[in-house]
């Protein structure tokens, strides 16, 4: 009989054992990633929930491309000095490097996001978030 931790099923987990975290340059976000650069050195891959009101501030990313899958809620999205837009589920929303954004949760829901980065993003200083 096959101990269910080793191959091949080391490869399945839920999302509600993974580590969840702030990321730096927003305000109401919690994430988990779902895929890191340890398991493919190609992409990272993140599923992200903003809470009403809350939002990732103006930024870019300098070499990594990052697409966006709208899950649940209303994502406002600015790129670079355009007018923003709303964005409902199933909207995709692509990010080259060095793209300026702004991403707004409108509620009353809160906001969540499948996120994939090409390459993973480097080390930066993000928040451990404790379930509550």
């Amino acid at each position: 009989m096959t101990d269910r931790v080793s191959v091949p099923y080391r490869f399945i987990e839920h999302q509600n054992d993974l580590a969840k975290y702030g990321p730096p340059g927003h305000a109401g976000t919690v994430n988990i990633r779902l895929c890191e650069k340890s398991f493919c050195e190609g992409f990272e891959m993140v599923l992200g929930e903003i809470a009403p009101g809350g939002e990732a501030y103006k930024h870019h990313h300098e070499t990594e491309y990052q697409a966006m899958y709208v899950l649940q809620g209303i994502a406002q999205v600015a790129l670079a000095d355009e007018p923003a837009i709303d964005c409902p589920p199933g909207t995709i929303v692509r990010l080259p490097p060095k793209l300026d954004h702004h991403v707004l949760s409108l509620g009353p829901e809160p906001l969540k996001i499948l996120i994939i980065y090409s390459p993973p993003l480097p080390v930066r200083n993000d928040v451990p978030v404790k379930d509550a």
